[in-house]
């Protein structure tokens, strides 16, 4: 009888263990999306350093998805950002896959996009049309990296991430 008490104690304290370290796992937050793996060769540019010094907000906080494989390459909290604007803050990250596979994969996990977000709401704000979207309304902006970047900035981008085509980027509530 007495063995059969502490088999039945034993279990229960294994389980309260094994429910414990289920919930601490579940309560450590994911990062929205990885850094690059920077090359040690790298020089130190405003690209590396900046990919190397963003702020990740975790997951759950942005509530738009990262794209797939996407990796991080600046943050913009909304007090670095343009006089004109006051809205939200921004994640720049870049992808392997072409542009048209970032648009699909937004259409289908964000039913309310639309093709005229495609345009970044950086720009809309900058230049003070805001006739797609309201700014304080979270945004993905989309871009084909050789449309976006300089060709110095586009070598240096895809030496952290080899074969970088397209650039998105995920305005979201704070």
């Amino acid at each position: 009888m007495k063995s059969n008490v502490v088999s039945k104690a034993a279990a229960s304290v294994g389980g309260l263990l094994l429910f414990l370290a289920s919930v601490s796992t579940n309560v450590m937050a994911e990062p929205f999306a990885p850094r690059p793996q920077i090359p040690a060769d790298m020089a130190d540019g405003y690209q590396v350093k900046s990919a190397r010094d963003s702020v990740i907000p975790e997951a759950a906080r942005v509530g738009i998805p990262a794209y797939p494989g996407a990796v991080v390459i600046r943050t913009f909290a909304v007090k670095e950002r343009p006089p004109k604007y006051e809205g939200l803050p921004i994640i720049e990250l870049i992808t392997t896959n072409d542009y048209e596979s970032v648009i699909a994969f937004y259409k289908k996990q964000l039913p309310s996009w639309r093709n005229a977000e495609l345009m970044s709401a950086y720009y809309f704000a900058q230049h003070g049309n805001l006739n797609f979207f309201k700014p304080e309304e979270p945004h993905v902006g989309i871009h084909k990296m050789e449309n976006y970047y300089r060709d110095g900035d586009k070598k240096l981008l895809r030496q952290m991430l080899p074969g970088a085509q397209t650039l998105i980027k995920i305005f979201y509530a704070r």
